[in-house]
């Protein structure tokens, strides 16, 4: 009931603006068919073809669902992981909860707003359904099960590093036990190939064609280096605790719980790293600092485990006996970030969806083909967000389908790459609050015709 209670309050905002677009939303769904969607070379190739025919059909058929499931799978990811963290035996029933909420709440990769954010929300949740049947005591069906879900979870590359989390964790579960290694890799065998084989024969059976979907299966050298750098840190950091100051689980539980966590973001960390991606403190702070690049944040969706049991450890460390209150305060705060972002993006919605009712119902947006945008309404903008020129592209086509206009922000004019015929400028006459309350900014769109190259 916490849990549930504090993710709605947090999150449920996203159901009132099911069918709005953001960011590649516009270009991966709006108004495309089942049929283009599967013959596309774009973004979407290199795909496990049924995740394709999934994506497709709901593109062509119902949009809303992209983020009325986003809303649910995460939940479920959650319940999943709780399920799998009771039978780690290193932890107390309590502390099991504790990561849980925290992995629930905590309030990064904000970008699940986007319905393009579906791919990584349906293979976030088949790994940790996957996790759990690889806890589970060893049937047939529970591998088979436990297999495909991982297999499954590899659509989203990050999780070919992420899955030596439970690797590591069932190795060391069963040297506790007094187990040898070779009966374990015997056991486990596939599950440690899997990831390797899927990485050389996914690429051949079914080829990415999309060089902005190759890049997620190229990590560059600086990338690999700067994430073996963190890690290096980290990993010195723990030696030092433990191996120095003689910090033992029985007997510093917090402290190395602490770093256990650190360990875990940091590995959910590298595959991006190694893209590329978090080069440094700014990218790591996207979650909660405002700012352009927050689409960036779906490069977090491996950290909450990680740091929910940092929290868990610091909590712990402070004080074991105030952990469930101090989980909870954090749980508080972390809501309070979740709503804040949630009605950014509903006002943001609002604004567009009021652009789109004003580019129809004004007749000189018909009267130019190309044109540079002035907005004037940046206020609604969630989280200090531009608008890209394709998002402007895909209004104008949602306002007037039978015309081709292209816009770009305003800006300055290289004739040799662009001829602009007009500039849209775009205001607003309410505040963030009345609309809020209202759903009305007070949009007014006004065209102003221009010609700069003389051409």
């Amino acid at each position: 009931m916490t849990a549930g209670s504090l993710y709605f309050a947090g999150y449920g905002l996203m159901l009132a603006y099911l069918s709005s677009y953001f960011w590649d939303d516009w270009f991966n769904y709006f108004d495309v068919s089942l049929n283009e969607f599967r013959h596309s070379t774009g973004p979407f190739s290199g795909y496990n073809p049924l995740r394709v025919l999934l994506e497709g059909y709901v593109a062509e058929n119902a949009p809303s669902l992209f983020r009325l499931l986003i809303f649910v799978l995460y939940p479920v990811s959650a319940v999943f992981l709780l399920l799998t963290l009771k039978r780690v035996t290193a932890l107390f029933t309590m502390e099991c909860y504790s990561i849980f909420l925290l992995f629930l709440l905590i309030p990064v990769n904000s970008s699940r707003t986007s319905m393009t954010n579906f791919g990584y929300a349906l293979t976030h949740c088949a790994f940790f359904i996957g996790w759990w049947l690889f806890s589970l005591d060893r049937r047939w069906w529970t591998f088979i099960l436990s297999l495909g879900f991982f297999l499954m979870s590899f659509d989203t590359a990050s999780f070919l590093v992420f899955i030596a989390i439970p690797l590591l964790h069932s190795y060391l579960e069963h040297r506790g036990t007094g187990g040898q290694f070779i009966p374990w890799i015997k056991r486990n065998f596939l599950f440690v190939l899997g990831p390797i084989a899927y990485w050389f024969i996914e690429s051949i059976i079914n080829p990415t064609l999309d060089s902005v979907r190759a890049a997620y299966y190229t990590p560059s050298l600086s990338g690999i280096l700067r994430g073996l750098v963190v890690g290096m840190l980290v990993a010195l950091i723990a030696a030092y605790f433990v191996l120095i100051r003689g910090w033992r689980y029985r007997t510093h539980r917090g402290g190395v719980q602490v770093l256990v966590g650190l360990l875990i973001t940091w590995l959910g960390m590298f595959p991006y790293m190694a893209l590329g991606h978090f080069p440094n403190l700014n990218a790591l702070l996207i979650g909660f600092v405002p700012g352009a690049s927050d689409w960036d944040s779906r490069h977090q969706l491996l950290m909450p485990l990680g740091l929910g049991i940092v929290v868990v450890g610091v909590l712990n460390f402070l004080n074991p006996s105030r952990l469930w209150a101090g989980v909870l305060v954090v749980c508080g705060l972390s809501t309070v970030l979740n709503l804040t972002f949630s009605q950014e993006y509903y006002l943001d919605s609002i604004k567009t969806q009021r652009i789109i009712e004003a580019f129809r119902s004004n007749p000189d947006v018909k009267e130019f083909d190309m044109a540079l945008i002035d907005d004037q309404a940046l206020r609604f903008n969630a989280r200090g967000r531009g608008i890209r020129s394709y998002e402007w592209d895909y209004m104008l086509k949602a306002a007037n389908p039978g015309l081709q206009q292209t816009t770009d922000v305003l800006r300055y004019v290289d004739c040799n790459v662009m001829d602009p015929d007009a500039i849209i400028v775009i205001q607003a006459s309410n505040g963030k609050l009345k609309t809020l309350l209202t759903r009305n900014p007070g949009i007014t769109v006004s065209v102003q015709k221009i010609s700069v190259c003389n051409k």
